[in-house]
C-alpha cells in the first residue's frame, strides 16, 4: 500500500509552495571588530522574524521574507529554518537549490561555508554546505536502517567555479575552460566535470576543502578574502528500491551556490585585474536580474523572452529559476549606513525573486519485468473494483434502516426549507442595512470634511491672532488705536460668521434631522406587536431547528460508520448526502444570521461613537470661539487699560511743562530782597542764580496740594469715564445681538429663497423634459414610419435585383473562376510578404523586449540611486552639523584659552614690573633673595603653563584644519555622485529617445501588417461573398435586412458615445475654467494682501523715520539741559553756599527727573528695535507671498495650456459629430 500511494506520486508537483523561498540574513560582527571601518551606523533593522526595516528617507521601507536572520542569529538556526527542508525533499526525489545573493563582504561564504580562517568544518561555525552534508548522510543512515537491504543509496559530488564567464573544475587544477551542455533527461550539466563518489559526511568534508583551496579567491578594500568567482557544489542522489522484481529508481540534484558578490569600484578601489573580474561578476549577477524580473512578468501573464543563455550561471541554474526545483535564496545585507545603495538593492532582488514559482517533480523512474509489470496493473484493478463495488453491498444491507430513516427526512427538508426562508430574510434585512450603512458613512464622510475645514479655518484664525498679539507686546502697543478698533472689529465680526455656520448650517441641520427621524423610526418599528411576534417566531423556529440538527448528530453518531455507504430506496429518493447538505447550509445560515445580527450591533455602536463623536466636536468649537470671543474681550480691556495710562502720561508731561512758571511765581515771594549796597558785586551772577531758582523745584507743600487737586480731577475723569464706558458696552451688546437677530432672519429667508427656487427649477425642468420626451417620440414616430416606407421601397427594388441577379448568374461564374486563379496567385504573393513581414515584427520584438529590460533595469538603478543620494546626503548633513559643534565648542575653548593667555600675559608683565623694581633696589636684594626665589617659582610655572596651552591650540587648529578638510572631502564626493545621477539621467533620457524610436518603427511595420492582413481578409471575403451569391440569393436578402438593422445600432451606439465624450469635455471644461477662475481670484487676493503689507510697511518705515527723530530731538534737548545742569552745580559748589532758602531735595527731584528721561530714551530705543524687527518679518512675509503668487502663475499657465487642449478636444468631437451625421444619409 505505501508503494502504492509512492506510485501515484509519480511526477505529480510538490506537496510544499512551489514559490522560491527567500531568506534574509544580517551580516553578523566579525569578532574584534565593530560593524565596518568608520561607520558606527545602522541603515536597517530587523522587526521580527519575517520582517525588516530599511531606514530610507524621508519614510522607511518595510520588507517582507520568508524568514529574517539578525545579526545575532546562530549558524545552526540559519540552516534549521533555510536549508533542512530542502535536503528532506531531496531524499524524496526532488531537485533542491540553496544560493547565497549579495554585495561583497556582506557574509555570503560565512554563511554557506563558515570562518575562512578554519582549515576544518567541525567546529560551531560551520555553515550550510557542511550543515547539509551531515543532515544528508544521516537521513540516509535512517533510510537504510528502515528498508534494510531492499533500499539502497549512491551520492555523487562535483564542485566547479565559474570565473569571468569561464567554468573551471576546482577537483582537477589541470582542467582548462569547461562546456555546458543539454540533456533531455539530466537537464543542463557540465561536461568533463569530475564526479567523486561519497560514502560519509567525512569524505564530503574531504572533498570541499580540497576544492576550496583551488577557488580564486583575493582581497578588496572591503573584504580581506573576496570571491572572485561563483562556487557550485552539486551532490547527485540516487536511491534504488526492490519490491517484487520491480524496481524504483528516483534520483534528485542539490545545487549549494556560493556566488560572488557585486561590487563598486569607487568602495572597493579595484584596479587592473581585479576590475575586470568585478565587470564580469556584475554582468552575469545582472543577467541574474533580469532571467528573474522576466520570470515575474511571465508569472504575470506577460509574453517574455526569458535569457538563460546570456550567462552561463543563469544557464546552468535553469531548473532553479522556474524549472523542476525547490530553490531557497539566502540574500545576504550589510547592516552598515556606508552599503546603503547595495542593501536597497539587494532587498529589492529578493522581493521580486519571491514572487517565481517553480514546478518541481519527484524524479522517479519504474523498471521490470514485463509479466511482473502486468500483473502489479491486474492486483491494482482488482483493488478499485472492490472499492467500487462496496458502496452497493453496504447499501442492500443498510436498506432496511434507510426506508425507516425516509420519514425523518422529509422532516429534515422541511426544517430546511423553513431555515433557507429564513436565511433569504436575514439576506434582504442585511442588504438594507448595509445600504443605510453606506448613505449614514457617505454623510459622515461629508460632514467630517465640513468640520475638518471649519477647524481650519477657526486654527488659521487662532494663529493670526496670536500672531497679531506677539506683535503687539514685541511693538509695545505701538497701534493706532483706529487700528486697533479695526483689528477687533474685523475679529469680531470673523468669529460671529463662524459662529453662526456652525449654530446654523443647512447640513449639520439635515444630519441632525435625519439622525432624529431615523431613531424614531426604528423605535417605532420596534414597539410594533408584528415585528415582536415576528422576532419570537424567528426565536421558537431557531430552537426548534437547533433541537432537530442535536437529534440528527445524535442518530448519525448512533448509527456510526454505516452511514458512510447508505443510499435511500425509498420512492422520493431523498439521499443521506442531501440531508447532510441541507445542514450543511442550515449551518450555514445559522452562521451568516448570527453575523448578520453582530454586524447590525456593531453598525449602532459605531453610530453611536460617530454621533458622539459629531456632538464632541461641535461643543469643541463652540467653546473655541466662546474663548476667541473671551481673548478680543481681554485685548479689549488690556487697550482700555492702555489708553487711560496714556492719558495719565499725558496730563503729567502737562504738569511737568507748567511747574517752571508756578516756581518762577514762589521763588519771587520767598527770596529776600538784596540790599543796594551789594547790586554792583552780585550783578554779574543775577541772570545765573535767576536761571536756577526757575530750574528749581516746587517746594513740598505746593506739591502736595497740587497732587490732590489733580487726583480729584482724575476721580471725577474716571467716573465719568466708567459710567460711558458701561453705557458702549451696553450699547455695544445690544448692537450684537440685533445684528446677530438679523443675520438669523436673513439666513432663513435665503434659505426659503433658495428652496423656492430649487422647487420652481425642478419643476420647469420636469416641464421641459416632459416636453423634450413628446418631441423625441413624436420625431421617433416619423423616423419609423420613415424607415418602414424606405424598407417597403427596398424590397421592391431587392425583388427587381432579384431577377436582374439570376440573369447575372451565368456571367459571374466565368468572371468568377478568372478571378479565383489571380485571388489565389495574390493570396500566395501575400502570405509570402506576411511571413516576411512577421519575422520582421518577431526581431522587432525582441529588440524591443530587450530594450524594455534595460530601460527597467535602469530605472531601478536610477530609484536605488537616488535613494541613495537622499541616505547619503541626511547622513553628510548630521556630519557637517556634527563638525559645526565641534567647531563651535573648539570656538569657546579658544577663546577662553585666549582669555587665559591674556591673563597670564598681564600677570607675567606685573611679575617683570616686580623683578624690575627689586633689580633697582640692589640694597635690599641680599635681604629678599628668598623672596625673589619665591616669585620666581610661581613665574616658571605660569611659563610652563602657557606652553602647554599653546600647545593644546596648536592641536586645537590643526583639528579644525582636518575638520575642514574633511567637509571639503564631502562636498566633492556629494558633487561626484551629483555627477553620476546626471550622466545616468542623461543615459536614461538617450534609452528613451532610442525606445521611441523603436516604437515608431514598430508601428509602422504593424501598421504594414494590418494593411496586408486587411488585403487578405478582403480578398477571403470577396471570396466567400462569390460563394454566398452562387449558391442562394434568398439568404442575402435577409443578411442585408440584418447588416441594415446592425448598422443603425453601430451608428446610434457611435452617436451616444460622442455625446457622452463631448459631455464629459464640457464638464472637463467647465471645471477648468471654474478652477483657472478660482485661481485669478486667489492671485487677486495675494496681490492686495501684497500692496496691503507694502502699505503698511511704508508706514511703519515712516513712523520709525519720525520716531528717530523725535528721539534725536529728545536727545540733543536732555544733553542740552544736561550741560545747563552741570554749569550750575560747578557753579553753586565754587561761588555759593547753600542758600537757607532752598529746598532740601532739590538734588534728589534732579536725579529722579534724569533717571525718568533716561528711562523714556531707552523706551523709545526698544520700541524702535521691536519696529524694524516688525519691519523684517513683513518683509519675510510679502517674500513668502511673491513666491506663492509665482507658483499660482505656473499653476494658471498650466491651466490654460489645459484648456487650448480641452478646445481642441471639443473641436475634434465636434468634427466628429459632424461626420457622423454626414454618413447618416448615405448609410439611409
Amino acid at each position: 500500500d505505501l508503494r502504492d500511494s509512492s506510485v501515484s506520486l509519480l511526477n505529480s508537483p510538490s506537496v510544499e509552495g512551489d514559490a522560491i523561498k527567500v531568506f534574509v540574513r544580517v551580516r553578523p560582527p566579525s569578532e574584534g571588530a565593530g560593524l565596518t571601518e568608520g561607520d558606527h551606523s545602522l541603515c536597517l533593522s530587523v522587526l521580527s522574524s519575517n520582517t525588516i526595516r530599511l531606514h530610507s528617507k524621508p519614510e522607511p521601507k518595510i520588507f517582507t521574507f520568508d524568514y529574517v536572520a539578525n545579526m545575532e542569529t546562530t549558524q545552526e538556526s540559519v540552516f534549521s529554518s533555510v536549508a533542512k527542508n530542502i535536503v528532506e525533499s531531496c531524499m524524496n526525489g526532488y531537485n533542491g537549490t540553496i544560493f547565497a545573493y549579495g554585495q561583497t563582504g556582506s557574509g555570503k561564504t560565512f554563511t554557506m561555508m563558515g570562518p575562512s580562517d578554519s582549515g576544518n568544518f567541525t567546529h560551531s561555525l560551520r555553515g550550510v554546505i557542511p550543515r547539509s552534508f551531515e543532515y544528508l548522510f544521516f537521513l540516509i543512515d535512517r533510510e537504510k536502517e528502515k528498508a534494510g537491504s531492499g533500499k539502497s543509496f549512491l551520492c555523487k559530488c562535483s564542485f566547479i567555479e565559474i570565473y569571468n564567464e569561464q567554468i573551471f573544475d576546482l577537483l582537477d587544477s589541470a582542467s582548462a575552460g569547461l562546456f555546458l551542455r543539454e540533456h533531455i533527461k539530466k537537464g543542463v550539466f557540465v561536461d568533463g566535470a569530475v564526479e567523486q563518489v561519497l560514502s560519509s559526511a567525512a569524505e564530503a568534508y574531504q572533498v570541499l576543502t580540497t576544492g576550496w583551496r583551488n577557488r580564486r579567491v583575493a582581497s578588496t578594500s572591503m573584504n580581506r578574502e573576496s570571491s572572485r568567482s561563483h562556487a557550485v557544489f552539486t551532490i547527485t542522489v540516487e536511491s534504488m528500491e526492490k519490491n517484487n522484481e520491480v524496481v524504483n529508481i528516483r534520483s534528485s540534484l542539490l545545487n549549494l551556490v556560493d556566488l560572488a558578490g557585486s561590487e563598486r569600484q569607487k568602495d572597493t578601489h579595484a584596479e587592473g585585474l581585479r576590475l575586470k573580474e568585478a565587470g564580469n561578476i556584475n554582468r552575469s549577477l545582472s543577467c541574474l536580474g533580469q532571467v528573474i524580473t522576466a520570470l515575474v512578468d511571465v508569472g504575470n501573464g506577460k509574453q517574455r523572452h526569458i535569457c538563460y543563455r546570456d550567462s552561463k550561471l543563469t544557464f546552468l541554474l535553469r531548473d532553479s529559476l522556474g524549472g523542476n526545483a525547490k530553490t531557497c535564496i539566502i540574500a545576504n545585507v550589510h547592516p552598515g549606513s556606508k552599503c546603503f545603495g547595495e542593501t536597497l538593492s539587494t532587498l529589492n532582488f529578493a522581493q521580486r525573486a519571491k514572487l517565481i514559482k517553480n514546478k518541481a517533480v519527484v524524479n522517479e523512474d519504474t523498471q521490470g519485468n514485463v509479466s511482473q509489470l502486468q500483473a502489479e496493473v491486474k492486483k491494482l484493478k482488482e483493488q478499485l473494483a472492490q472499492l467500487t463495488s462496496v458502496p452497493s453491498v453496504c447499501t442492500v444491507s443498510v436498506s432496511q434502516d434507510a426506508v425507516e430513516k425516509g420519514k425523518n427526512n422529509v422532516n429534515y427538508m422541511n426544517n430546511f426549507l423553513e431555515a433557507m426562508l429564513f436565511w433569504e430574510k436575514s439576506e434582504g434585512e442585511k442588504k438594507n442595512l448595509l445600504e443605510k450603512v453606506t448613505q449614514l458613512e457617505e454623510l459622515c464622510a461629508k460632514k467630517e470634511k465640513f468640520v475638518q475645514s471649519n477647524k481650519m479655518i477657526v486654527k488659521f484664525r487662532e494663529d493670526h491672532i496670536v500672531r497679531l498679539e506677539r506683535l503687539h507686546k514685541e511693538a509695545g502697543g505701538i497701534l493706532l488705536p483706529k487700528e486697533q478698533d479695526d483689528l477687533l472689529s474685523d475679529l469680531r465680526e470673523e468669529v460671529q460668521i463662524l459662529r453662526e455656520q456652525m449654530e446654523q448650517h443647512p447640513r449639520i441641520a439635515k444630519y441632525a434631522m435625519e439622525n432624529h427621524n431615523l431613531r424614531e423610526e426604528n423605535k417605532k418599528l420596534r414597539s410594533l406587536q408584528s415585528v415582536k411576534k415576528a422576532q419570537e417566531i424567528d426565536a421558537q423556529t431557531i430552537a426548534e431547528l437547533e433541537k432537530a440538527f442535536l437529534e440528527a448528530s445524535a442518530t448519525e453518531k448512533s448509527t456510526g460508520g454505516h452511514r458512510l455507504y447508505s443510499t435511500t430506496m425509498s420512492t422520493e429518493g431523498n439521499s443521506l448526502a442531501s440531508v447532510e447538505k441541507l445542514k450543511a447550509r442550515l449551518l450555514q445560515t445559522q452562521a451568516e444570521l448570527a453575523t448578520s445580527k453582530q454586524e447590525y450591533e456593531e453598525f449602532k455602536e459605531l453610530t453611536k461613537k460617530k454621533q458622539m463623536e459629531l456632538e464632541s466636536e461641535l461643543q469643541s468649537l463652540q467653546k473655541a470661539n466662546q474663548h476667541l470671543e473671551n481673548i478680543l474681550e481681554a485685548t479689549k480691556a488690556h487697550k482700555r487699560q492702555e489708553v487711560s495710562q496714556l492719558h495719565k502720561l499725558h496730563r503729567e508731561s502737562l504738569k511737568s511743562i507748567t511747574t517752571p512758571t508756578k516756581a518762577y511765581q514762589l521763588r519771587s515771594r520767598l527770596v529776600p530782597r538784596i540790599s543796594t549796597d551789594d547790586i554792583s558785586e552780585d550783578f554779574q551772577r543775577s541772570e545765573e542764580i535767576m536761571d536756577d531758582i526757575l530750574k528749581e523745584s516746587l517746594p513740598p507743600e505746593m506739591s502736595e496740594k497740587a497732587c490732590e487737586a489733580i487726583v480729584e480731577e482724575l476721580k471725577v475723569a474716571q467716573e465719568q469715564l466708567s459710567t460711558m464706558q458701561t453705557k458702549l458696552d451696553e450699547e455695544e451688546s445690544k448692537n450684537i445681538k440685533l445684528q446677530q437677530h438679523i443675520n438669523k432672519l436673513e439666513h432663513h429667508s435665503a434659505q426659503i429663497q433658495e428652496l423656492l427656487s430649487s422647487e420652481r427649477k425642478d419643476w420647469n425642468k420636469e416641464r421641459q423634459e416632459l416636453l423634450e420626451q413628446i418631441k423625441s417620440l413624436e420625431k421617433q414616430l416619423q423616423e419609423s414610419q420613415n424607415k418602414a416606407d424606405i424598407l417597403k421601397s427596398e424590397v421592391h427594388d431587392l425583388r427587381i435585383v432579384l431577377q436582374s441577379a439570376d440573369k447575372e448568374l451565368s456571367a459571374v461564374k466565368l468572371e468568377y473562376n478568372a478571378f479565383r486563379e489571380k485571388q489565389e496567385k495574390e493570396i500566395s504573393q501575400l502570405s509570402g510578404r506576411h511571413m516576411d513581414v512577421q519575422f520582421q515584427l518577431d526581431s522587432v520584438r525582441l529588440e524591443h523586449e530587450k530594450i524594455l529590460e534595460e530601460k527597467a533595469s535602469l530605472q531601478d538603478d536610477y530609484n536605488n540611486l537616488q535613494e541613495v543620494a537622499k541616505f547619503e546626503t541626511d547622513q553628510l548633513k548630521q556630519q557637517l552639523e556634527d563638525r559645526k559643534q565641534e567647531a563651535e565648542a573648539m570656538k569657546t575653548e579658544l577663546c577662553n584659552l585666549l582669555q587665559l593667555l591674556k591673563t597670564e600675559k598681564e600677570h607675567n608683565e606685573k611679575l617683570t614690573l616686580q623683578l624690575q623694581e627689586d633689580k633697582e633696589n640692589n640694597s635690599k636684594e641680599l635681604l629678599k633673595v628668598p623672596e625673589k626665589a619665591l616669585v620666581e617659582k610661581p613665574f616658571s610655572e605660569m611659563m610652563t603653563r602657557c606652553e602647554q596651552q599653546e600647545a593644546k591650540l596648536r592641536t586645537l587648529e590643526q583639528e579644525l584644519a582636518a575638520a575642514k578638510e574633511t567637509i571639503a572631502s564631502l562636498k566633492k564626493t556629494n558633487d561626484t555622485d551629483k555627477e553620476v545621477v546626471t550622466d545616468l539621467m542623461r543615459q536614461i533620457q538617450e534609452l528613451r529617445s532610442s525606445i521611441n524610436h523603436k516604437t515608431e518603427s514598430i508601428d509602422g511595420l504593424t501598421r504594414e501588417l494590418e494593411d496586408i492582413n486587411y488585403k487578405y481578409n478582403i480578398v477571403l471575403a470577396a471570396k466567400e461573398e462569390s460563394k454566398g451569391i452562387i449558391e442562394d440569393q434568398e439568404k442575402k436578402i435577409e443578411e442585408l435586412k440584418e447588416a441594415l438593422e446592425g448598422r443603425e445600432i453601430a451608428d446610434n451606439i457611435e452617436r451616444d458615445l460622442l455625446c457622452e465624450e463631448l459631455r464629459h469635455t464640457a464638464d472637463q471644461l467647465t471645471s477648468l475654467t471654474e478652477a483657472s477662475k478660482k485661481h485669478d481670484a486667489l492671485l487677486q487676493c495675494a496681490q492686495e494682501d501684497i500692496a496691503k503689507r507694502e502699505a503698511v510697511i511704508q508706514e511703519l518705515r515712516e513712523q520709525l523715520h519720525k520716531m528717530t527723530e523725535e528721539l534725536e530731538n529728545r536727545k540733543n534737548e536732555y544733553e542740552l539741559k544736561l550741560k545747563q545742569i552741570d554749569c550750575f552745580v560747578d557753579s553753586s559748589s565754587v561761588t555759593f553756599p547753600q542758600c537757607p532758602k532752598t529746598p532740601p531735595n532739590f538734588d534728589v527731584n534732579l536725579a529722579k527727573l534724569l533717571e525718568t528721561h533716561e528711562q523714556e530714551i531707552a523706551n523709545r530705543r526698544a520700541s524702535a528695535i521691536n519696529l524694524e524687527h516688525l519691519v523684517h518679518e513683513l518683509n519675510k512675509e510679502r517674500r513668502a507671498k511673491n513666491d506663492e503668487i509665482l507658483r499660482l502663475k505656473e499653476q494658471l499657465s498650466e491651466l490654460e495650456n489645459l484648456h487650448l487642449e480641452m478646445q481642441i478636444l471639443v473641436e475634434n468631437n465636434r468634427s466628429l459629430q459632424s461626420l457622423v451625421e454626414a454618413q447618416r444619409p448615405s448609410k439611409n
